[in-house]
């Protein structure tokens, strides 16, 4: 079994670990290998997204994003929310993936094509 922890630090904020060991398998960056992006972003949040996503969101550039497992490369995001995202949460509706998350007064849902 496998834990996904997000945490409120400049690096190495999301991360894989094994259970039984303790041991840490990875760390998920928040960028894309070829991307330019410079912003930070201080995670609130982390879930599994079914078998296949990583979700998560905080604060400072106030965003969330999907991460897709198998490649770690950002397939979808939310930027320049209001507030910084300090919840989040997956569901499949009718077959169709999709990830909440609140910022401010507000509620983002994204639907995942797969």
């Amino acid at each position: 079994y496998h834990v996904l922890t997000g945490s409120w630090r400049r690096d190495n904020s999301l991360q894989v670990w094994d259970f039984d060991s303790g041991r840490l398998i990875k760390n998920v960056p928040l960028q894309n290998q070829n991307s330019s992006e410079k912003s930070v972003c201080h995670l609130y949040c982390a879930k599994w997204a079914g078998s296949e996503f990583i979700a998560c969101g905080g604060s400072d550039n106030n965003s969330m994003r999907i991460i897709e497992k198998s490649t770690i490369q950002t397939i979808g995001k939310l930027d320049g929310l209001s507030r910084g995202c300090y919840t989040l949460d997956y569901t499949e509706i009718n077959n169709t993936p999709y990830v909440t998350c609140a910022s401010g007064s507000n509620i983002f849902f994204m639907s995942i094509n797969v």
